[in-house]
Parts: C-alpha cells; structure tokens; sequence
C-alpha cells in the first residue's frame, strides 16, 4: 500500500484534532465529555491540584471549557461508565473498554515480568493481609485505607514513598488483579469494593483473543494519536501491554483501517483512516491551556517531534533549577505549543495566580491566551465545584 506523505504541519493538525483540541467544542454536559472520553479514551489521573482541580478534571476542561466537575464524578461513580484502571498511567477508562482491560487482570502470580514476580511473592508472603483486606471491604465495603489494619509480615520495600505502606500496596496489587475497584473518594482517599459487586450489568464481558485485543486496543490507540510511529502507539492508552503490536498494525493496514505514512521524508508513520481527508476539514485551531499530564503532551519525546516543544515535570526539581516552574500548563494555540503558564489557585482568595509565563520564541502574550487563563480561573473557582469533585455521592464512609 502507498505510503500518505504529510508534512509536520499535517501531524500536529491531525493529532490536535483527533485530541478534540480543534473545531467546535462539544457541549459542557455528560454526553458532550463522553464524547470527548470517546474520542481520546483515556484521561489520566493524578491527585495534584495546584492548578484548582487535578488533571482528571483539566484534561476535559481543555477540551469543553469550563463545566460542572460533579459531571465526571456522576459520570464515574454513579452512571459507572467510565472507571479506574491502569492505562499509559492510572487512568479514567471506558467502561464499553472493559474487555480490553479484563485481559490484563489477572494474578501477578501468572505474569513473567521481574516487577510481577516481585509482586507475587510480596502477596503470598502477606496472604493473611490479601485475604483480610477482601474479607473487610466483603463485610463493610466501601473502605479507604486507612479503615483497615495492617497485619503484613514482610513489608513493602521500596526507596520511594511507599516504603512499609503495606495496606495501600495491597490495595494497590488487588485493584490490578480486577479483585477490587474504586468506588468514590473522600477528600483525596479513594473508596474501594469488590469489583465484581459494583460494575453494572450492562458492564461488556465478551472474552477478547490476544490477537483480537492487541487489533482493538491499537486501532484505538492509533485513533486517539490521529498519527504515530510504532513506538508513539506502543506509549499510548494501554502502554506496555500490547500482545501483538506489529502483527496488529500490519493486520489494520490490510484491512485499510490504518495506512502506512511518511512525516516531513520520515518513515515508520501510520495514519488512521478517520484522518486521511484532514486536508478537507475546515481547521478551527484553539489557545488553550493543558494539564501537564494530557494526552497530547504525555509523551515527551512525540511532543518534542512534532511541536519541537522541550517540556517536563519540574515538582521534583529544585527551585533555582526549574526552567519554566513548578507546575506548569503548556499554552496551545492553533497548532503549535506557544509557551507555558505557572500557576497556581489561591484557595483563600479563590483566584488564580501565574507565577510566571514564558512563551517560545516568535510568540508572546495575545488577548487569546489571556482568555484561555480566564477560562481555567472561571473553572477552577466556581463554587461547588471543589466539593463536588471529592465527594462521591454513591459511596459510604464506615460507621466510625
């Protein structure tokens, strides 16, 4: 099959659409952030708000502008049509995806990778505390952590933070295995019940080939990219756990549903057919500004390619060594990245602060950016909203 040639113009314009960052924007209501779920499949969660709201919150608000939060939250733990899973990071997923993800539940114990095996044998040296959690949350469920106790004989090793927090590795391990999900949150607890007790029963359970999961979740992946290398759709949506990913992109090209395509004289691109007439479109490019942590900016070295944006998260870093801030939002507009915004929301005043703006060179502050940091002030110091996206109206806390 021959090859589609685009330009680098081509790749940013349709990986900006396929991301729902072009054209008119969906309406601010559930249907219009499914339809964007749809479209993207998957928005990744992170328990930092510096900027107002987490990133599960500001990806949508990206894409719609400012809307109810208490939408998602709905959306997730009443409606539960979309859920907490591992994707390219912990992740809101598709319900309608649910085979997709079925397939990697599954015990660490039947997995061949050194982090399983280590996994394994932490589980089966701690059966009392695996057996305790699911017999507690069986009882009493929904719990957070903190309502169980820790009865590990070998603790949890690691260099990081979760050193010796064995109740929440457990938790952790079993929400992987699909024993457990979560159901709802208090403040930044999570609520977590059996998994089998709290999907719906319209919840898909079809059993997926590896062939055949390997062809759906590439062709959604690759949807959700507009265009990308083998290595960018291997990163993406369910990274790290594609069966067959060469076979899969191989099959797509036969059936035309993706075609092989060249980048600037690059080769190794492929472009999903959803995309193939975007000269056509009408292109009705955005300034917005985007959660550090969105889908079009996850992966760095694809943002470095395609918008020669260099881009990273500083949190960690040392003050005096940061180069745009402690927490930044890229600032697109049209389609390219323009520069970025430090920011920050003073809960006490309920206003937002930049800290500091700092625009690629050519570019520089527009009235366009100036109403794209209005918007995420509007969205993030509406009242309710900070209430509503902490508590979940489902759920029930354990008599104290």
């Amino acid at each position: 099959m021959e090859s589609v040639n685009l330009s680098l113009q081509d790749a940013r314009r349709i990986a900006i659409r396929a991301q729902r960052l072009a054209g008119p924007r969906p309406p601010a209501t559930a249907e219009g952030l499914m339809e964007i779920a749809r479209s993207i499949r998957v928005i990744q969660i992170d328990s930092i708000a510096v900027a107002g709201a987490p990133t599960q919150y500001l990806v949508p608000f990206s894409r719609l502008g400012p809307y109810d939060r208490a939408i998602l939250d709905r959306l997730v733990f009443v409606d539960r049509r979309l859920f907490h899973y591992v994707a390219h990071a912990a992740s809101l997923v598709l319900t309608e995806d649910f085979p997709i993800f079925a397939t990697t539940m599954r015990p660490y114990s039947k997995r061949t990778d050194k982090w399983a095996l280590r996994a394994a044998e932490w589980m089966e040296a701690n059966a009392r505390l695996r057996q305790q959690v699911l017999n507690a949350i069986r009882r009493r469920g929904p719990l957070r952590s903190r309502d169980l106790e820790d009865t590990a004989t070998e603790h949890w090793q690691s260099s990081g933070w979760t050193a010796g927090r064995n109740v929440n590795q457990m938790l952790e391990r079993l929400w992987v295995e699909g024993e457990i999900t979560v159901v709802g949150r208090d403040g930044n607890q999570r609520l977590w019940d059996l998994a089998n007790r709290w999907f719906p029963a319209w919840t898909p359970r079809e059993r997926l080939s590896a062939k055949a999961r390997s062809d759906r979740a590439v062709e959604l992946s690759l949807k959700a990219l507009g265009v990308a290398t083998e290595r960018q759709v291997y990163e993406h949506f369910t990274r790290w756990a594609y069966d067959d990913l060469k076979g899969s992109l191989q099959r797509l090209v036969d059936r035309s549903d993706v075609l092989p395509a060249t980048m600037g004289g690059r080769r190794g691109f492929y472009l999903h057919r959803d995309h193939v007439d975007h000269k056509g479109a009408p292109w009705g490019g955005r300034t917005v500004l985007l959660s550090p942590f969105d889908n079009l900016i996850a992966d760095r070295k694809r943002t470095k390619l395609l918008f020669d944006f260099d881009f990273g998260i500083e949190i960690y870093v040392p003050a005096a060594k940061r180069k745009r801030g402690y927490y930044v939002l890229p600032i697109l507009s049209g389609d390219r990245l323009i520069g970025s915004a430090d920011v920050r929301f003073d809960r006490s005043a309920r206003r937002l602060v930049v800290d500091r703006l700092l625009f690629e060179e050519g570019f520089g502050m527009t009235a366009a950016v100036q109403r794209a940091i209005d918007e995420l002030e509007t969205f993030v110091s509406a009242d309710g909203t900070e209430a509503a996206s902490t508590k979940s109206p489902p759920a029930q806390l354990p008599s104290r």
